[in-house]
């Protein structure tokens, strides 16, 4: 155990402890020697070792969000609902809402639980169509049509922190902007899942011709799930309270991504990729200006193959019981 001053004997609840970051966050944390609460909908079979106390709970409502945070020093919200462009085209309004329920009645209920420390995990999809996107011109435009109804609810989260500093005195309140987020526990689900997962789960399978969405050309900013985690730790502990982009700062092609994919030591086949351009892409380019994280010594550890690499391996070993997640889609 690290004998850390900042986290040691801390109360800490990690919301969405059981997904992808979460899993890779509370075991750093519990190594630091706090004292670490998870809630989540997912099974408590899926709640990380070490864990002191496991709540099922849906956080969408306030009073579950007031219990969970009761005595507890820092807030992670992890909380948020990923989804592909075909579920943000079918499904806006369970995309829309269940971020921002599970935004404004954590933050709600830490406030009142007088929480010292929160931390919010916001999204690259609060900006505009952009090539790069800096965390000082965020409302400068609006969300990107593309994201529109997951980035209008998470920007809403955002104000709530700002709202939140001027009328409550709530000081150390920190918010994180990852880009394309991917990594063992992810969302593997062929209908919600996002290009990375979705890509591992099709190749995995065997899917041959190999069908990618688009035609290849659009960019990314692609970040590994570990350095999403200790990213967050770094912003708490330095007690960074400006909105911080968290990403590679580079930016992949999907056509590029998928050759990297394909020459993992670990694929079990090269299979022919067909790109359907009639398909929908996104926004041609989105990349995260990572100059304010570097500045805090805050940079990713995992280049993209290496990371690709882990997050296959993990998903050949474990494929047989992802059905167990929850599935917000379902409710």
């Amino acid at each position: 155990m690290k004998k850390n001053n900042f986290f040691l004997n801390k109360k800490i609840l990690v919301a969405g402890g059981t997904g992808m970051v979460g899993q890779m966050l509370v075991p750093k944390l519990i190594n630091y020697g706090a004292k670490v609460i998870v809630s989540s909908m997912d099974s408590k079979n899926l709640c990380p070792k070490g864990v002191k106390k496991f709540y099922k709970l849906d956080l969408m409502h306030l009073e579950n969000c007031i219990k969970v945070t009761k005595g507890v020093d820092i807030v992670f919200n992890l909380l948020g609902v990923t989804g592909s462009p075909k579920i943000n085209n079918e499904r806006p309004g369970t995309f829309m809402m269940s971020n921002l329920y599970c935004a404004t009645n954590l933050l709600m209920g830490a406030q009142r639980s007088k929480v010292k420390h929160y931390l919010y995990t916001s999204t690259y999809g609060v900006y505009g169509p952009s090539n790069l996107m800096r965390e000082k011109d965020l409302w400068k435009s609006s969300p990107s049509e593309h994201d529109k109804y997951a980035g209008w609810a998470k920007r809403i989260g955002e104000l709530q922190i700002e709202a939140y500093e001027k009328e409550f005195d709530f000081k150390s309140l920190h918010i994180v902007r990852p880009a394309n987020i991917f990594g063992p526990y992810a969302n593997f689900n062929p209908v919600s899942s996002m290009v990375v997962s979705s890509l591992i789960k099709k190749i995995c399978s065997k899917q041959n011709p190999l069908e990618v969405w688009g035609d290849g050309s659009a960019v990314r900013d692609f970040i590994y799930s570990e350095d999403v985690a200790e990213a967050m730790i770094s912003i708490v502990k330095k007690k960074i309270t400006k909105p911080i982009n968290i990403g590679s700062g580079t930016g992949y092609s999907i056509k590029y991504l998928v050759k990297t994919l394909l020459n993992c030591k670990n694929i079990p086949q090269k299979p022919k990729v067909i790109f359907d351009k009639s398909k929908p892409q996104g926004d041609k380019i989105r990349i995260l200006d990572t100059s304010q994280a570097l500045k805090y010594g805050i940079k990713p550890r995992y280049n993209l193959k290496k990371a690709l690499e882990l997050t296959v391996d993990w998903y050949l070993n474990n494929k047989n019981s992802l059905n167990r997640r929850f599935n917000f889609f379902k409710k």
